[in-house]
């Protein structure tokens, strides 16, 4: 039997109609700090990068080290880099992972981020073999919440005292998990 990771490795490319998702580089670190330098855009996400290096430094250890079930967001009308897509916490027994995503917010409630999970949740299921995705995101993030549901995955639980947030000192998130089983997927296909 093949493993997820071996048919996630004939998938580093996913065209849909408005993007190329495809392997993040160093060559990307410039765009990407553009968001990852932004609070507003790294509030509910990431610690915001301080430098270009920093950035830099976190494509070689999480994209460059470990590229399989992650791509780059690329408009395809010129080429910009515009954020991330990815499976994580993949587990090749049970073949379910969780799914997240980072778009710079010059580029928000345009649909992208829907179009790119979409793409994402299709590939999984459809040629990868996976039998659940997860997400999740901060209660006080609901448009996050709203690319999961456009996506066609349903709200699951809140999880509260999740953990403390990156960004406000003593502040504790609540998560809101959502989920799509291969099932609810080809049902609603």
């Amino acid at each position: 039997m093949e493993s997820i990771f071996l048919k996630l490795s004939q998938y580093p490319i996913v065209e849909t109609e408005r993007l190329l998702l495809r392997p993040v580089t160093l060559d990307d670190a410039e765009e990407m700090f553009d968001y990852a330098s932004d609070i507003e855009n790294t509030r509910y996400t990431f610690p915001t990068n301080q430098s270009l290096e920093e950035t830099q430094n976190n494509i070689a250890q999480f994209y460059l080290a470990n590229p399989l079930g992650r791509w780059g967001i690329e408009l395809k009308c010129n080429g910009q880099f515009i954020g991330t897509i990815d499976l994580h916490k993949i587990d090749p027994v049970l073949k379910k992972a969780a799914i997240g995503y980072i778009i710079n917010k010059k580029y928000w409630n345009q649909g992208l981020t829907t179009e790119a999970n979409r793409a994402v949740i299709e590939l999984a299921f459809e040629k990868i073999g996976m039998n659940k995705l997860v997400a999740l995101h901060d209660k006080d993030n609901p448009a996050s919440g709203k690319v999961m549901e456009k996506s066609g995955m349903r709200f699951s639980h809140e999880e509260a005292y999740a953990c403390m947030d990156q960004h406000e000192e003593g502040r504790i998130v609540t998560r809101v998990h959502y989920v799509l089983t291969k099932e609810d997927y080809f049902t609603n296909k």
